[in-house]
């Protein structure tokens, strides 16, 4: 990641707290000056209970074991307690904990819940831990991922140091497909219209496009930066483009209507089943797409990466590929974050989460051992340090969910994908542009009532907007009028006064 790319963007840590967090200081309260002596709190022994969710990896317990001695060698008095939870259950799950105190320390968050999370106090603020504890996290981490978490100056997750520009503007196809009929890349949505007619033409015992709702096609219809939500659950927008950067209502703007005739034209032409979003036909998306039963499928930009190795189990001479649609557009930088891990305020144990995290970013080897698990146990290396489990039984291949807490000076690449394409990822950010909404992560606990009902209309109708069968207007009608009445429009007039004081102060500190 290259800093430079975004100097300036640090004044959004005005507060002064991200300089307290990464120089380890504190007021002096005799002079309002700086001092130079750091504040420590001394670890405790404790077992950290994790919350992550998807299904317990293989080989999971003889990796914890490993971990923990890494870490009691490291002089560090912790062990590990993680609970999977499925993920269409694991965002309630997320809520139940902190309502009821249960005892749990780390989860996984997302910059689309985070701001929702602080409003309901379900987090706790970190800025003292990783002052103590947080040494290497706040080395490695870009400032501009940081104000992603940043919530009235106070930071509230770790967010994992990824590739992030237009990070979730992709879909996924069978590259081996596309050459089988000569088919040009996909760059455009009309690139894309010939694969879907070319896989339900020629082949008919495959589902063109399965388990995705048309995210990529903001690239074709207008790249935008979503708030309060992500992407069309969110009830509200900003462009870039916009000179005025008005916060806008989604369910009003052209992309949304656009998004919704092409995917609504995919379903009449048999490309996508009818209601894109239901499992019902293939009850694992990933496992039909893996097993050559999908031939596009939803992706964000390390996806590839991360279930390549799955896919050619399956498929020996199979390709993938990932769609990035009109390369010749601006690569905005929308956000600083999206999947981070974060500490509940119930936890006693924020310090110690902060040490593990930080542990787990300081070297390649800590790495290593807690993502990809015991070396020439669950995998092996090739010369050129790529991940390869060949030889491997599959009750050893330790595959956990390490996409929430990526690292990218860390991350080892499957054997797989072409080491022109690692450092294509590697260098995905090099050329973004900051959009005017990087680091801007409204506060929604003055309009957090709205949002819990503008939330329980979008979640009712969406599904039925996206169902090509259903009546169009009628549904539109009677969702907007819904929100309307939900108080869009006052959730709009206070994240556009944020918005507003958030560039009014950024071009205070800069001038």
């Amino acid at each position: 990641m290259r800093r430079s790319l975004y100097v300036g963007l640090v004044v959004l840590f005005a507060v002064g707290l991200a300089f307290a967090v990464r120089y380890g200081m504190q007021e002096d309260e005799g002079t309002g000056g700086a001092s130079q002596q750091p504040v420590t709190t001394a670890l405790q022994p404790a077992t950290l209970k994790l919350l992550f969710p998807l299904e317990e990896p293989a080989a999971q317990k003889e990796v914890l074991q490993a971990v923990e001695a890494k870490l009691a060698k490291d002089g560090l008095p912790i062990k590990l307690d993680i609970t999977y939870i499925p993920y269409d259950q694991y965002w309630n799950k997320v809520w139940l904990i902190a309502a009821s105190g249960e005892s749990y320390d780390i989860a996984l968050s997302a910059y689309s819940n985070i701001a929702d999370y602080v409003s309901k106090k379900v987090l706790a603020p970190l800025d003292t831990a990783l002052r103590d504890h947080g040494q290497a996290i706040v080395e490695s981490t870009p400032d501009y991922a940081f104000q992603g978490v940043t919530i009235g100056g106070q930071i509230y997750g770790i967010p994992r140091v990824m590739p992030i520009s237009e990070f979730q503007s992709f879909v996924q196809i069978r590259g081996d497909l596309r050459k089988k009929y000569g088919l040009p890349e996909i760059k455009t949505v009309a690139d894309m219209d010939l694969y879907l007619e070319t896989m339900h033409k020629y082949e008919p015992a495959i589902t063109p496009y399965f388990y995705d709702t048309g995210r990529f096609l903001l690239r074709e219809y207008g790249d935008v930066a979503f708030l309060a939500g992500g992407y069309l659950n969110a009830p509200v927008y900003i462009d870039p483009a916009d000179p005025q950067l008005r916060v806008r209502n989604t369910y009003e703007s052209d992309f949304f209507r656009s998004i919704m005739q092409k995917m609504h034209e995919w379903q009449d032409k048999g490309y996508v089943p009818y209601g894109p979003s239901d499992t019902s036909r293939y009850p694992d998306p990933e496992l039909a797409f893996n097993s050559g039963k999908v031939a596009a499928t939803w992706s964000v930009v390390l996806k590839q990466t991360e279930r390549i190795d799955a896919f050619k189990a399956m498929n020996p001479d199979g390709e993938l590929e990932n769609v990035y649609l009109h390369p010749e557009k601006p690569k905005y930088l929308f956000t600083g974050a999206d999947n981070i891990l974060s500490v509940f305020s119930t936890s006693q144990h924020v310090n110690e989460s902060v040490a593990f995290l930080n542990w787990l970013r300081s070297s390649q080897e800590n790495y290593d051992l807690f993502t990809y698990g015991i070396k020439d146990v669950n995998y092996t290396l090739t010369p050129d340090g790529a991940i390869d489990y060949d030889g491997i039984p599959p009750e050893k291949q330790y595959m956990p969910i390490s996409w929430t807490w990526n690292d990218i000076r860390y991350v080892r690449f499957s054997k797989y994908i072409s080491p022109a394409y690692r450092g294509e990822l590697r260098n995905w950010d090099k050329e973004a542009t900051a959009s005017p909404t990087l680091g801007f992560v409204p506060d929604l606990s003055p309009i957090k009532s709205e949002i819990a009902q503008l939330n329980v209309i979008i979640t009712e109708y969406l599904p039925l907007l996206y169902d090509a069968k259903g009546d169009w207007a009628a549904t539109m009608g009677s969702f907007r009028v819904k929100l309307k009445d939900a108080g869009i429009n006052h959730v709009i007039a206070e994240i556009q006064k944020q918005f507003d004081s958030f560039r009014a102060a950024r071009k205070d500190v800069r001038s």
